[in-house]
């Protein structure tokens, strides 16, 4: 295939115009809006469904209670069947695009891995499973840009433009956000800055969202309106805004830490995987009835909970069973992911941050949906730790800039603290856990690949001269890009940040060390 250029030719590309690709970005943006969009409808359907017929009136039917029983169980043995035959469409999806860009992993039937994530997750979070849908319309994108790459037979530097687009695309379908779409992309997925990949994804996202809106009619996923308020001393509310930004830190420590447990206890029980599935459905079913608002995503709820009067006893009850519903849900490893849940979560502390506020200082009603945006924000920055995507992605919601700084400080305070409490991003954690497919055997030894290695401010290979790296065996930096220019180096070249390495290594080895040299140039971390 033309994926597997030889290393003249992808040296070539890298120099070669744009066009086309921009095009085949565009294309893809475009046909992902319509995928999403579908898959946002039948969702908001089937949530619809859900809350009309799984109402207490219905408790007095026993046979209507024995049949709706049945069929949650048939639909969660169908996802079970479909990603066990189908295992890269489990969970929420983006753990798997990253390993798609790091060559760790392949779509091997990527259409029928699409259409199997489709329709796992219409079942799996259709049935009041607490798993959202962003991560599967992330991953949706992604397989929408490898099948155009598959179609137009691009090589694997093309390939990893378009899957990162396709994920973009799909992430500012399911929000309605183009620009937190592309942003994300380059912040968690690449964790890297670069022109031409910034015009990809936003080429996608944008495409994608017009989709949406224009063709869908579908509004962002969150439409209530907020108000800065402006009743205390602002000095007041930036130390009120330290505060949250500590607590949503601790409380984002807790998500992470109890997804991580959730799913070992579920993967360690000796109970056969169907009598767990069963179990899970049928917590979901009871559920549906006793404490709907915890069931599926919870786009819902978020709304619900700006104007409904709750008290903070039942926001912590909430907190807490929508915590281990979403833990467990998620290990069931059903397509469906943790990122609207997140968001919730995040919702539901802001909430009970402005109750405290108004009990104590007597503020006004408006401070309940500004903290509960900043919620959402911080939440989000403590758990995935991309504060510039939970900034962008709120203002793009609330369509004002007035909350600019609160959400600013909320989150670099919630990244800060997680820092220190030695959180890493959660889906680092998951990539790390998620089974890889890579078969070393199959690769031709002799046959050469070119990759882009980017560096980041304060890696490990950020100030240091060539010679001084300890490169791994057969590697060999034919050239550094930085600000569109490309220059032959020699052992006294220092590496900056911003730099592109270009490294000539053979197609066996691009598998075994492509994630080694990706961590060596953005990890921040220490590498022994």
């Amino acid at each position: 295939m033309s994926e597997n250029l030889n290393s003249e030719d992808n040296i070539k590309f890298l120099k070669k115009e744009n066009t086309f690709l921009y095009l085949l970005c565009l294309i893809t943006g475009l046909l992902t809006g319509v995928i999403v969009s579908l898959y946002r409808y039948l969702l908001h359907w089937a949530d619809v469904l859900r809350k009309t017929y799984l109402t207490m009136d219905q408790l007095h039917d026993p046979v209507f209670l024995l049949k709706a029983w049945i069929l949650f169980m048939i639909c969660g043995v169908v996802v079970a069947i479909i990603s066990k035959k189908l295992p890269t469409i489990a969970g929420s999806g983006i753990p798997q695009v990253k390993a798609i860009i790091l060559r760790q992993l392949t779509y091997h039937k990527w259409f029928t891995e699409l259409l199997g994530k489709f329709i796992g997750g219409l079942l799996g979070i259709g049935s009041g499973l607490s798993l959202g849908r962003e991560g599967p319309s992330v991953q949706l994108g992604s397989y929408l840009g490898f099948g155009i790459n598959r179609i137009f037979k691009t090589n694997y530097i093309e390939k990893k433009y378009l899957v990162t687009s396709g994920a973009s695309a799909g992430l500012a379908a399911a929000f309605g956000a183009p620009l937190a779409g592309a942003i994300f992309s380059l912040e968690e997925l690449h964790k890297y800055f670069s022109a031409k990949l910034l015009i990809c994804t936003l080429l996608a996202s944008a495409a994608s969202d017009f989709v949406g809106r224009r063709i869908f009619g579908i509004a962002p996923a969150f439409t209530f309106k907020v108000t800065y308020p402006m009743t205390i001393s602002p000095y007041f509310q930036f130390a009120l805004f330290i505060i949250f930004g500590i607590i949503i830190a601790i409380f984002g420590k807790l998500f992470t830490l109890t997804l991580l447990k959730t799913q070992d206890c579920f993967k360690n029980c000796t109970l056969h995987k169907y009598i767990k599935i069963g179990s899970v459905m049928t917590l979901s079913f009871i559920l549906c009835f006793i404490l709907p608002d915890v069931t599926g995503g919870g786009h819902a709820l978020v709304e619900d909970l700006v104007h409904t009067k709750t008290t903070f006893i039942f926001l912590a009850v909430l907190f807490i069973v929508k915590l281990l519903f979403t833990t467990l849900s998620y290990s069931t490893g059903f397509p469906g992911g943790i990122f609207l849940p997140m968001l919730v979560l995040g919702a539901i502390l802001g909430k009970m941050y402005a109750l405290i506020l108004i009990n104590f200082l007597h503020v006004g009603p408006e401070f309940i949906p500004h903290y509960m945006v900043l919620g959402m924000a911080g939440y989000f920055v403590a758990v995935v730790r991309a504060p510039i995507t939970g900034v962008i992605l709120i203002l793009e919601m609330t369509g004002t800039f007035e909350h600019l700084l609160a959400l600013t400080t909320v989150g670099v305070i919630a990244y800060f603290v997680t820092e220190i409490l030695k959180l890493e991003p959660v889906y680092d954690i998951l990539y790390k856990r998620m089974d890889k497919d890579i078969k070393i055997e199959e690769e031709d030894d002799t046959s050469k690949t070119v990759i882009l290695v980017p560096v980041a401010s304060e890696s490990y290979l950020d100030g240091k001269k060539l010679s001084e790296v300890i490169w791994p065996e057969g590697v060999l930096v034919v050239g550094i890009q930085k600000d569109g220019i490309e220059i032959i180096p020699n052992g006294s070249t220092e590496i900056e940040p911003g730099n592109r390495l270009v490294i000539l290594m053979s197609e066996k080895n691009a598998i075994l060390l492509n994630e080694i040299l990706y961590e060596m140039g953005t990890n921040t971390e220490k590498i022994s």
